[in-house]
């Protein structure tokens, strides 16, 4: 019951984070505040994850979630994956903002 409260926390503090800095900061959380025999069950979570996302991918379902969740188990591990997930938010983020706006018609 502990493990699954403190995920809930771990997600909401990951969503409360600035976009650009959560996985970063996610990263460095979990270096300092999970045990070591943690490292491998991540990876594991992972591999799963992605290998389900596979799956997914040829039949109707929600691939890219998986794969998301695959990407952010391994950047708990990895500082380079979470600093790539970081500007990969903001880019994203960007490129959906641009692509709401309206777009003025020329002569209008």
């Amino acid at each position: 019951m502990a493990l699954v409260i403190r995920m809930k926390t771990e997600l909401a503090r990951l969503r409360e984070a600035q976009p650009g800095e959560r996985f970063k900061e996610f990263h460095h959380r979990m270096r300092v505040d999970c045990p070591n025999w943690m490292r491998p069950v991540y990876l594991g979570a992972a591999l799963v994850s992605f290998a389900i996302g596979v799956v997914l991918a040829f039949i109707p379902g929600p691939a890219i979630l998986f794969f998301a969740l695959a990407a952010a188990l391994v950047a708990t591990q990895s500082s380079w994956l979470a600093g790539q997930l970081d500007r990969a938010e903001v880019k994203v983020r960007e490129w959906i903002d641009s692509h709401r706006r309206p777009r003025e018609r020329p002569g209008h």
